[in-house]
Protein backbone atom coordinates (compact mmCIF):
# COMPACT_ATOMS: atom_id res chain seq x y z
CA UNK A 1 0.00 0.00 0.00
CA UNK A 2 2.75 2.37 0.84
CA UNK A 3 4.54 1.68 -2.46
CA UNK A 4 1.44 2.25 -4.58
CA UNK A 5 0.76 5.54 -2.77
CA UNK A 6 4.24 6.77 -3.52
CA UNK A 7 3.78 5.90 -7.14
CA UNK A 8 0.56 7.87 -7.26
CA UNK A 9 2.13 10.92 -5.70
CA UNK A 10 5.04 10.77 -8.15
CA UNK A 11 2.68 10.48 -11.12
CA UNK A 12 0.66 13.42 -9.88
CA UNK A 13 3.81 15.50 -9.53
CA UNK A 14 4.94 14.55 -13.03
CA UNK A 15 1.58 15.57 -14.47
CA UNK A 16 1.64 18.92 -12.72
CA UNK A 17 5.10 19.67 -14.13
CA UNK A 18 4.06 18.92 -17.72
CA UNK A 19 0.79 20.86 -17.65
CA UNK A 20 2.37 24.39 -18.16
CA UNK A 21 4.61 23.06 -20.92
CA UNK A 22 1.67 21.61 -22.79
CA UNK A 23 -0.19 24.89 -22.42
CA UNK A 24 2.75 26.82 -23.92
CA UNK A 25 3.05 24.37 -26.81
CA UNK A 26 -0.68 24.53 -27.45
CA UNK A 27 -0.61 28.33 -27.47
CA UNK A 28 2.31 28.38 -29.88
CA UNK A 29 0.55 25.90 -32.14
CA UNK A 30 -2.61 27.96 -32.18
CA UNK A 31 -0.73 31.16 -33.11
CA UNK A 32 1.37 29.64 -35.85
CA UNK A 33 -1.55 29.45 -38.23
CA UNK A 34 -2.16 33.22 -38.41
CA UNK A 35 1.38 34.65 -38.76
CA UNK A 36 2.43 38.32 -38.67
CA UNK A 37 0.65 40.75 -41.07
CA UNK A 38 2.56 41.39 -44.28
CA UNK A 39 4.42 44.69 -44.38
CA UNK A 40 3.72 46.58 -47.63
CA UNK A 41 6.82 46.84 -49.76
CA UNK A 42 7.66 50.35 -51.03
CA UNK A 43 7.90 50.47 -54.82
CA UNK A 44 8.59 53.21 -57.34
CA UNK A 45 5.89 53.66 -59.95
CA UNK A 46 4.65 56.09 -62.60
CA UNK A 47 1.20 56.75 -63.98
CA UNK A 48 1.11 55.97 -67.69
CA UNK A 49 0.50 59.00 -69.92
CA UNK A 50 -0.85 59.14 -73.46
CA UNK A 51 1.32 61.18 -75.83
CA UNK A 52 -1.35 61.25 -78.53
CA UNK A 53 -3.93 62.47 -76.02
CA UNK A 54 -1.56 65.19 -74.82
CA UNK A 55 -1.19 66.53 -78.34
CA UNK A 56 -4.93 66.76 -78.91
CA UNK A 57 -5.97 67.97 -75.47
CA UNK A 58 -6.45 71.59 -74.37
CA UNK A 59 -6.20 72.88 -70.80
CA UNK A 60 -8.03 75.91 -69.40
CA UNK A 61 -5.84 78.69 -68.05
CA UNK A 62 -5.81 82.27 -66.88
CA UNK A 63 -3.58 85.14 -67.98
CA UNK A 64 -1.38 86.78 -65.35
CA UNK A 65 1.21 89.55 -65.43
CA UNK A 66 4.77 88.30 -65.41
CA UNK A 67 5.51 90.76 -62.59
CA UNK A 68 2.88 92.05 -60.16
CA UNK A 69 3.60 94.04 -57.02
CA UNK A 70 1.77 96.17 -54.47
CA UNK A 71 4.00 99.17 -53.70
CA UNK A 72 4.10 100.87 -50.29
CA UNK A 73 6.20 103.32 -48.28
CA UNK A 74 8.57 101.99 -45.63
CA UNK A 75 7.94 105.02 -43.38
CA UNK A 76 4.90 106.94 -42.15
CA UNK A 77 3.93 110.36 -43.47
CA UNK A 78 1.60 112.52 -45.54
CA UNK A 79 1.36 111.94 -49.30
CA UNK A 80 2.25 115.13 -51.18
CA UNK A 81 2.82 113.68 -54.68
CA UNK A 82 0.75 111.04 -56.49
CA UNK A 83 1.23 111.82 -60.19
CA UNK A 84 -0.09 108.54 -61.68
CA UNK A 85 -3.57 107.17 -62.27
CA UNK A 86 -4.97 103.74 -63.03
CA UNK A 87 -4.05 102.72 -66.57
CA UNK A 88 -0.95 104.96 -66.83
CA UNK A 89 2.21 103.43 -68.30
CA UNK A 90 5.42 104.13 -66.41
CA UNK A 91 9.09 103.48 -67.08
CA UNK A 92 11.53 101.94 -64.65
CA UNK A 93 12.69 104.59 -62.16
CA UNK A 94 9.72 106.97 -62.61
CA UNK A 95 8.39 108.70 -59.48
CA UNK A 96 5.08 107.14 -58.49
CA UNK A 97 4.42 108.71 -55.06
CA UNK A 98 6.16 110.85 -52.42
CA UNK A 99 5.69 111.79 -48.75
CA UNK A 100 6.40 115.14 -47.06
CA UNK A 101 10.17 114.80 -46.31
CA UNK A 102 10.65 117.73 -43.88
CA UNK A 103 10.78 115.67 -40.66
CA UNK A 104 13.14 113.10 -42.16
CA UNK A 105 15.41 115.81 -43.61
CA UNK A 106 15.61 117.51 -40.19
CA UNK A 107 16.55 114.21 -38.56
CA UNK A 108 19.30 113.74 -41.15
CA UNK A 109 20.73 117.24 -40.52
CA UNK A 110 20.78 116.58 -36.76
CA UNK A 111 22.57 113.25 -37.22
CA UNK A 112 25.15 114.82 -39.50
CA UNK A 113 25.79 117.65 -36.99
CA UNK A 114 26.39 115.22 -34.14
CA UNK A 115 28.80 113.26 -36.31
CA UNK A 116 30.78 116.38 -37.25
CA UNK A 117 31.11 117.42 -33.59
CA UNK A 118 32.37 113.99 -32.55
CA UNK A 119 34.89 113.90 -35.40
CA UNK A 120 36.22 117.34 -34.35
CA UNK A 121 36.59 116.17 -30.75
CA UNK A 122 38.53 113.11 -31.87
CA UNK A 123 40.85 115.24 -33.99
CA UNK A 124 41.53 117.51 -31.00
CA UNK A 125 42.26 114.51 -28.78
CA UNK A 126 44.70 113.08 -31.31
CA UNK A 127 46.47 116.43 -31.91
CA UNK A 128 46.85 117.29 -28.21
CA UNK A 129 46.54 120.70 -26.53
CA UNK A 130 47.98 123.92 -28.01
CA UNK A 131 50.74 125.88 -26.14
CA UNK A 132 48.32 128.48 -24.78
CA UNK A 133 46.07 125.69 -23.54
CA UNK A 134 49.05 124.09 -21.76
CA UNK A 135 49.73 127.40 -19.96
CA UNK A 136 46.11 127.57 -18.86
CA UNK A 137 46.26 124.01 -17.55
CA UNK A 138 49.47 124.76 -15.64
CA UNK A 139 47.89 127.83 -14.11
CA UNK A 140 44.85 125.80 -13.13
CA UNK A 141 47.08 123.23 -11.45
CA UNK A 142 48.97 125.91 -9.51
CA UNK A 143 45.70 127.42 -8.28
CA UNK A 144 44.43 123.99 -7.21
CA UNK A 145 47.66 123.27 -5.32
CA UNK A 146 47.45 126.63 -3.51
CA UNK A 147 43.87 125.90 -2.51
CA UNK A 148 44.96 122.51 -1.19
CA UNK A 149 47.74 124.09 0.94
CA UNK A 150 45.26 126.53 2.51
CA UNK A 151 42.70 123.82 3.14
CA UNK A 152 45.33 121.52 4.67
CA UNK A 153 46.63 124.27 6.99
CA UNK A 154 43.08 125.14 8.07
CA UNK A 155 42.28 121.52 8.81
CA UNK A 156 45.50 121.03 10.86
CA UNK A 157 44.58 124.03 13.04
CA UNK A 158 41.16 122.53 13.61
CA UNK A 159 42.79 119.23 14.59
CA UNK A 160 44.79 120.99 17.34
CA UNK A 161 41.77 123.00 18.48
CA UNK A 162 39.58 119.90 18.47
CA UNK A 163 41.92 118.22 20.93
CA UNK A 164 41.35 121.13 23.37
CA UNK A 165 37.63 121.21 22.63
CA UNK A 166 37.73 124.67 21.11
CA UNK A 167 36.17 123.62 17.74
CA UNK A 168 32.81 121.95 17.20
CA UNK A 169 32.49 118.65 15.40
CA UNK A 170 30.70 120.27 12.46
CA UNK A 171 33.51 122.79 11.92
CA UNK A 172 36.05 119.97 12.08
CA UNK A 173 34.15 117.90 9.52
CA UNK A 174 33.78 120.91 7.23
CA UNK A 175 37.51 121.64 7.20
CA UNK A 176 38.27 117.99 6.46
CA UNK A 177 35.79 117.98 3.59
CA UNK A 178 37.32 121.13 2.11
CA UNK A 179 40.78 119.58 2.32
CA UNK A 180 39.62 116.37 0.54
CA UNK A 181 37.84 118.37 -2.14
CA UNK A 182 40.93 120.49 -2.80
CA UNK A 183 43.02 117.33 -3.07
CA UNK A 184 40.60 115.93 -5.68
CA UNK A 185 40.79 119.18 -7.65
CA UNK A 186 44.57 118.91 -7.69
CA UNK A 187 44.38 115.39 -9.12
CA UNK A 188 41.92 116.54 -11.78
CA UNK A 189 44.15 119.44 -12.77
CA UNK A 190 47.18 117.15 -12.89
CA UNK A 191 45.33 114.69 -15.18
CA UNK A 192 44.17 117.51 -17.45
CA UNK A 193 47.72 118.83 -17.73
CA UNK A 194 49.03 115.33 -18.44
CA UNK A 195 46.47 114.80 -21.21
CA UNK A 196 47.30 118.21 -22.66
CA UNK A 197 51.02 117.44 -22.68
CA UNK A 198 51.04 113.79 -23.87
CA UNK A 199 47.60 113.51 -25.54
CA UNK A 200 44.57 111.36 -24.75
CA UNK A 201 44.87 107.78 -23.58
CA UNK A 202 44.35 104.92 -26.02
CA UNK A 203 41.10 103.84 -24.39
CA UNK A 204 39.75 107.39 -24.63
CA UNK A 205 40.52 107.48 -28.33
CA UNK A 206 38.86 104.09 -28.84
CA UNK A 207 35.75 105.26 -26.99
CA UNK A 208 35.50 108.37 -29.14
CA UNK A 209 36.02 106.28 -32.32
CA UNK A 210 33.18 103.99 -31.23
CA UNK A 211 30.95 106.99 -30.69
CA UNK A 212 31.73 108.22 -34.20
CA UNK A 213 30.89 104.80 -35.66
CA UNK A 214 27.51 104.83 -33.94
CA UNK A 215 26.83 108.34 -35.23
CA UNK A 216 27.77 107.28 -38.76
CA UNK A 217 25.19 104.49 -38.55
CA UNK A 218 22.60 107.02 -37.39
CA UNK A 219 23.40 109.20 -40.41
CA UNK A 220 23.03 106.23 -42.76
CA UNK A 221 19.71 105.34 -41.16
CA UNK A 222 18.47 108.91 -41.50
CA UNK A 223 19.53 108.98 -45.17
CA UNK A 224 17.67 105.72 -45.82
CA UNK A 225 14.52 106.93 -44.10
CA UNK A 226 14.62 110.10 -46.18
CA UNK A 227 14.94 108.03 -49.37
CA UNK A 228 11.98 105.90 -48.26
CA UNK A 229 9.71 108.92 -48.66
CA UNK A 230 9.66 108.29 -52.43
CA UNK A 231 8.36 105.32 -54.44
CA UNK A 232 10.06 104.68 -57.77
CA UNK A 233 8.82 102.23 -60.39
CA UNK A 234 10.83 98.98 -59.99
CA UNK A 235 10.10 97.97 -63.60
CA UNK A 236 8.32 99.19 -66.71
CA UNK A 237 4.60 98.48 -66.52
CA UNK A 238 1.10 99.77 -66.01
CA UNK A 239 -0.70 101.06 -62.92
CA UNK A 240 -3.46 98.57 -62.14
CA UNK A 241 -4.80 100.11 -58.92
CA UNK A 242 -4.39 103.17 -56.67
CA UNK A 243 -5.37 102.65 -53.04
CA UNK A 244 -4.89 106.16 -51.54
CA UNK A 245 -5.40 109.80 -52.49
CA UNK A 246 -3.07 112.76 -52.43
CA UNK A 247 -2.51 114.55 -49.07
CA UNK A 248 -3.61 111.45 -47.18
CA UNK A 249 -1.58 110.35 -44.15
CA UNK A 250 -0.44 106.75 -44.61
CA UNK A 251 1.31 104.19 -42.45
CA UNK A 252 4.44 102.21 -43.25
CA UNK A 253 3.77 99.13 -45.43
CA UNK A 254 0.27 100.40 -46.34
CA UNK A 255 -0.45 99.57 -50.02
CA UNK A 256 -0.32 102.67 -52.24
CA UNK A 257 -0.26 101.38 -55.84
CA UNK A 258 -0.34 98.11 -57.75
CA UNK A 259 2.03 97.86 -60.70
CA UNK A 260 1.89 95.18 -63.40
CA UNK A 261 4.52 94.22 -65.95
CA UNK A 262 2.63 92.95 -69.00
CA UNK A 263 5.55 92.86 -71.44
CA UNK A 264 5.11 89.10 -71.09
CA UNK A 265 2.04 87.19 -69.99
CA UNK A 266 1.98 84.10 -67.80
CA UNK A 267 -0.60 81.41 -68.46
CA UNK A 268 -1.06 78.98 -65.56
CA UNK A 269 -2.77 75.66 -66.35
CA UNK A 270 -3.49 72.68 -64.10
CA UNK A 271 -2.17 69.41 -65.57
CA UNK A 272 -3.45 66.06 -64.17
CA UNK A 273 -0.96 63.59 -62.73
CA UNK A 274 -1.65 61.22 -65.65
CA UNK A 275 0.02 63.71 -68.03
CA UNK A 276 2.54 65.62 -65.89
CA UNK A 277 5.31 63.11 -66.66
CA UNK A 278 5.17 64.27 -70.31
CA UNK A 279 5.53 67.97 -69.46
CA UNK A 280 9.34 68.04 -70.02
CA UNK A 281 8.65 66.80 -73.56
CA UNK A 282 6.65 69.91 -74.46
CA UNK A 283 8.70 72.38 -76.50
CA UNK A 284 6.09 75.11 -76.82
CA UNK A 285 2.37 75.74 -76.40
CA UNK A 286 -0.42 77.24 -78.48
CA UNK A 287 -2.90 79.52 -76.71
CA UNK A 288 -6.34 80.85 -77.57
CA UNK A 289 -8.06 83.62 -75.64
CA UNK A 290 -11.81 84.13 -75.41
CA UNK A 291 -11.24 87.84 -76.09
CA UNK A 292 -9.48 87.01 -79.39
CA UNK A 293 -11.16 83.80 -80.61
CA UNK A 294 -9.65 83.97 -84.11
CA UNK A 295 -6.03 84.39 -83.00
CA UNK A 296 -3.42 81.82 -82.01
CA UNK A 297 -0.57 82.80 -79.70
CA UNK A 298 2.62 80.83 -79.31
CA UNK A 299 4.34 80.48 -75.94
CA UNK A 300 6.95 78.44 -74.11
CA UNK A 301 6.90 76.41 -70.91
CA UNK A 302 8.41 78.46 -68.07
CA UNK A 303 7.77 76.45 -64.90
CA UNK A 304 6.59 72.92 -64.12
CA UNK A 305 5.15 72.40 -60.66
CA UNK A 306 6.51 69.50 -58.58
CA UNK A 307 3.70 69.28 -56.02
CA UNK A 308 0.06 68.46 -56.72
CA UNK A 309 -2.75 70.46 -55.20
CA UNK A 310 -4.54 68.66 -52.39
CA UNK A 311 -8.03 69.26 -53.77
CA UNK A 312 -7.74 68.52 -57.49
CA UNK A 313 -4.50 66.46 -57.56
CA UNK A 314 -3.22 68.52 -60.49
CA UNK A 315 0.16 70.15 -61.08
CA UNK A 316 0.55 73.85 -62.03
CA UNK A 317 2.42 74.44 -65.28
CA UNK A 318 3.26 78.00 -66.33
CA UNK A 319 3.75 79.15 -69.93
CA UNK A 320 5.07 82.54 -71.08
CA UNK A 321 3.73 84.53 -74.04
CA UNK A 322 5.35 87.68 -75.36
CA UNK A 323 2.88 90.56 -75.53
CA UNK A 324 1.87 91.03 -79.19
CA UNK A 325 2.03 94.47 -80.79
CA UNK A 326 -1.41 94.57 -82.43
CA UNK A 327 -3.56 93.37 -79.50
CA UNK A 328 -3.32 93.68 -75.73
CA UNK A 329 -3.55 90.55 -73.57
CA UNK A 330 -4.67 91.67 -70.12
CA UNK A 331 -4.26 89.85 -66.80
CA UNK A 332 -7.35 87.85 -65.91
CA UNK A 333 -8.30 86.86 -69.47
CA UNK A 334 -9.43 83.25 -69.88
CA UNK A 335 -7.35 81.06 -72.19
CA UNK A 336 -7.09 77.55 -73.65
CA UNK A 337 -3.63 75.99 -73.91
CA UNK A 338 -2.51 73.07 -76.07
CA UNK A 339 0.89 71.40 -75.88
CA UNK A 340 3.16 71.18 -78.92
CA UNK A 341 5.11 67.90 -78.53
CA UNK A 342 8.51 67.16 -80.03
CA UNK A 343 8.02 66.37 -83.73
CA UNK A 344 10.63 63.60 -83.58
CA UNK A 345 8.14 61.43 -81.66
CA UNK A 346 5.88 59.59 -84.13
CA UNK A 347 2.18 59.43 -83.28
CA UNK A 348 1.85 56.09 -85.12
CA UNK A 349 4.57 54.47 -83.03
CA UNK A 350 4.16 56.29 -79.74
CA UNK A 351 0.90 55.54 -78.00
CA UNK A 352 1.93 54.84 -74.40
CA UNK A 353 5.42 54.83 -72.89
CA UNK A 354 6.97 53.45 -69.72
CA UNK A 355 10.57 53.55 -68.40
CA UNK A 356 12.81 50.77 -69.68
CA UNK A 357 13.20 49.28 -66.21
CA UNK A 358 9.46 48.67 -65.92
CA UNK A 359 9.37 45.88 -68.56
CA UNK A 360 10.72 42.39 -67.83
CA UNK A 361 10.60 38.94 -69.40
CA UNK A 362 11.00 35.73 -67.34
CA UNK A 363 13.85 33.45 -68.44
CA UNK A 364 11.41 30.69 -69.42
CA UNK A 365 9.24 32.94 -71.58
CA UNK A 366 9.59 35.35 -74.48
CA UNK A 367 6.57 37.39 -73.42
CA UNK A 368 7.17 40.84 -71.84
CA UNK A 369 5.39 41.87 -68.68
CA UNK A 370 4.90 44.84 -66.37
CA UNK A 371 3.67 45.05 -62.79
CA UNK A 372 0.47 47.06 -62.36
CA UNK A 373 -0.44 48.57 -59.00
CA UNK A 374 -4.05 48.46 -57.81
CA UNK A 375 -4.47 51.82 -56.08
CA UNK A 376 -7.46 50.67 -54.06
CA UNK A 377 -6.05 47.40 -52.73
CA UNK A 378 -2.37 48.44 -52.86
CA UNK A 379 -1.35 45.16 -54.47
CA UNK A 380 0.54 44.30 -57.67
CA UNK A 381 -0.49 42.09 -60.56
CA UNK A 382 1.49 40.95 -63.59
CA UNK A 383 0.26 42.12 -66.99
CA UNK A 384 1.55 40.93 -70.37
CA UNK A 385 2.34 43.74 -72.83
CA UNK A 386 3.35 44.15 -76.46
CA UNK A 387 6.30 46.50 -76.79
CA UNK A 388 7.32 48.80 -79.61
CA UNK A 389 10.26 51.10 -80.27
CA UNK A 390 12.51 52.84 -77.76
CA UNK A 391 12.43 56.66 -77.65
CA UNK A 392 13.71 59.45 -75.47
CA UNK A 393 10.71 58.92 -73.16
CA UNK A 394 11.23 55.19 -72.68
CA UNK A 395 9.74 52.04 -74.20
CA UNK A 396 6.62 52.14 -76.34
CA UNK A 397 3.74 49.91 -75.15
CA UNK A 398 1.41 49.00 -78.00
CA UNK A 399 -0.96 46.72 -76.08
CA UNK A 400 -1.62 45.64 -72.52
CA UNK A 401 -1.96 48.86 -70.50
CA UNK A 402 -4.19 51.91 -70.52
CA UNK A 403 -3.59 55.61 -69.76
CA UNK A 404 -3.80 56.16 -66.02
CA UNK A 405 -2.41 52.75 -65.01
CA UNK A 406 0.26 52.73 -62.30
CA UNK A 407 3.33 50.78 -63.51
CA UNK A 408 6.19 49.69 -61.22
CA UNK A 409 9.50 51.04 -62.51
CA UNK A 410 12.13 49.44 -60.25
CA UNK A 411 12.68 46.11 -58.52
CA UNK A 412 10.36 44.25 -60.91
CA UNK A 413 12.25 40.93 -60.55
CA UNK A 414 11.66 40.69 -56.80
CA UNK A 415 7.85 41.08 -56.73
CA UNK A 416 5.22 38.36 -56.65
CA UNK A 417 1.58 38.21 -57.72
CA UNK A 418 -0.77 39.87 -55.22
CA UNK A 419 2.00 41.27 -53.03
CA UNK A 420 1.07 44.30 -50.95
CA UNK A 421 3.01 47.44 -51.85
CA UNK A 422 3.23 51.11 -51.00
CA UNK A 423 3.63 53.63 -53.83
CA UNK A 424 6.73 55.82 -53.95
CA UNK A 425 5.87 57.97 -56.97
CA UNK A 426 8.60 59.51 -59.11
Amino acid sequence: MVFRRSISIRSLTHSLLWTPCLAVIAAAGCGSGTGDPEIPRPVRAVKVADVVGLRSRTFPGRAEAVDEVDLSFRVTGQVIKLPVRVGDRVAKGDLLAALDPIDYRTALDLARGNLMRAEAELAAMEAGARPEEILQLQAGLSEAESSLERAEAEHQRNVALRERGAVSQSEFDLSRTMRDRSAAQVKTAQEALRIGQVGARKEDLLAKAGEIKALQAMVTDAENRLSFTSIMAPFEGGVAARFVDNFQTVQAQQPILRLLNTASIKIVVQVPESAISLAPLVEKVTCWFDAFPDREFEGRVFEIGTEATRTTRTFPVTALIDQPEDVKILPGMAARVQAVVDDSISIDQHQLTVPLGAVFAPDTQRQSYVWLVDEQNQTVSRRSVQTGAISSLGLTILEGIEPGDWVVTAGVHSLREGQRVRLMTE
